[in-house]
């Protein structure tokens, strides 16, 4: 078996390097909301609550999702179209497992009779009883490929900060 370009440890960094630039770079905006809308003291309670409750879940799914991943891709040397193509694979690959777990929820709640609800109003409806209506649709479109662009770039960070691996010829 060939030996890897990259060691545990350089491994280990880019998970942890990608959980915490993906929590970073979808905290930032709302951050940014909130110093405008409550001022200082509401960006700090939402920066409290985002650290609590958000870096654990992007550590989550860094390491149960794009760790296998990034173990599988950094078995060789990861040049800057690698770092593209694996960090939209992983960034995809978060998106639809929320994407599934998000339409099977809304299906659910379609199923019953008992539960009513409509997100947004007038033309900008997104979802009528847990189904997405075309506009809703189109959102999730634009939010996933907003999101496959953030895991693109952060790809290319972390390529920047590992490095691109050792070659059996540079050893």
């Amino acid at each position: 078996m060939a030996d890897p370009a990259y060691s545990k440890k350089e491994i280990r960094r880019a998970v942890n390097l990608s959980a915490f630039l993906g929590w970073l770079a979808i905290t930032f905006p709302f951050l940014w909301l909130a110093l405008g809308a409550s001022g200082f003291a509401g960006m700090l309670a939402y920066l409290f609550y985002a650290s609590i409750f958000g870096l654990p879940l992007a550590f989550a799914l860094c390491w149960l999702v794009g760790r296998p991943i990034l173990g599988f891709a950094m078995k060789a040397p990861v040049s800057w179209g690698k770092a593209v193509l694996w960090g939209a694979v992983i960034s995809t690959t978060i998106a639809g497992i929320t994407i599934a777990i998000g339409r099977y929820r809304g299906w659910r709640q379609s199923l019953d009779d008992r539960f009513y609800s409509r997100l947004g109003g007038g033309d900008n409806v997104q979802s009528i009883d847990g189904i997405l209506t075309l506009y809703g649709w189109q959102v999730l479109a634009q939010n996933t490929a907003l999101f496959v662009a953030l895991g693109v770039a952060i790809a290319l960070i972390v390529r920047w900060h590992i490095g691109p691996g050792h070659s059996k010829l540079e050893r």
